[in-house]
């Protein structure tokens, strides 16, 4: 299980693009030590759509190797062919990895049957547990709660990372699903400034990529939301709106270098054709993550 509280790494660079590892190795330090109850590497917020395959296998072993067994590490392995999801599952595996997180990447949108399809076929070998990863606003492909369950159904699924719009398509979605999943299966939400909402209403994780650069205040809010404080959780929730706003904007991979600048940590580039938020966004943030450790 990876829960309650799973942070998503940035992948930093060097100045010439190459993985940063030692710098990779402090983040998942400070996530653990922060009290973050999972480290996820290669997500949306970690680029693994602008790695190839060697630098994907040097993040997994890097991540693991900081980690230490201290938390379960989760690695994404999204690809547009099938071939290349399962070779870098096996590569995830390889460098030790708890669990793998499947997102339905293409550039032309996956149906559900495809969809269904592509877990089923990874799911066989992969292994390790798969989570389901499901971002219709990136991948184009917005599945229901029924399907969803078709999927989290197939052997080998160990939890799914689903989103909702709202704080009441949060709550709606996450009771229909722990309804129906079988039982080992783990519900869990994204989303910086929803994903507590789904912790109340019952959620085993809540997966968040600005917890990876700013473990503290999430795991604060996600330690509230276990214990059922709804009020904590409102209070921190407002507390970091304008970090969260940010996020939903502009995307927590483009906001993890200015967010990790001002904690004393140098990400490096952005891939190209990335371009680093504007002066005026990066000075939103500083204010923001001012206000979030005040």
């Amino acid at each position: 299980m990876l829960g309650p509280l799973a942070a998503y790494l940035p992948t930093p660079r060097t100045a010439d693009g190459a993985v940063a590892p030692a710098v990779l190795a402090t983040l998942a330090d400070r996530a653990v030590t922060a009290g973050v109850d999972a480290v996820a590497v290669l997500g949306s917020t970690g680029g693994f759509a602008y790695l190839g395959g060697g630098d994907r296998a040097r993040v997994a072993r890097a991540a693991v190797e900081a980690v230490d067994g201290r938390a379960p590490v989760v690695c994404g392995i999204g690809a547009l062919t099938t071939a290349d999801v399962l070779g870098h599952a096996a590569a995830a595996r390889a460098a030790g990895v708890d669990a793998v997180l499947l997102p339905t990447t293409s550039y032309l949108p996956l149906t559900a049957d495809e969809a269904l399809a592509l877990y089923r076929d990874v799911a066989a070998v992969a292994e390790v547990p798969v989570w389901i990863y499901h971002n219709p606003r990136t991948t184009g492909l917005e599945l229901t709660v029924d399907e969803l369950l078709a999927i989290a159904s197939l052997p080998g699924i160990g939890g799914l990372k689903d989103r909702g719009v709202d704080a009441d398509d949060v709550r709606a979605r996450c009771a229909a699903l722990l309804a129906g999943v079988p039982a080992h299966v783990e519900v869990g939400f994204s989303g910086d400034a929803l994903g507590s909402q789904a912790l109340l209403a019952g959620a085993r994780t809540w997966h968040s990529g600005l917890a990876g650069v700013l473990p503290g205040p999430w795991v604060a809010t996600a330690a509230a939301a276990v214990g059922g404080d709804a009020a904590a959780v409102d209070a921190w929730t407002e507390r970091l709106a304008p970090l969260t706003a940010l996020g939903a904007r502009w995307g927590a991979m483009r906001l993890a270098g200015a967010v990790a600048h001002h904690v004393g940590l140098d990400l490096g580039p952005l891939p190209a054709p990335l371009l680093e938020p504007p002066a005026d966004v990066r000075a939103a943030v500083d204010a923001a993550v001012e206000a979030a450790l005040a």
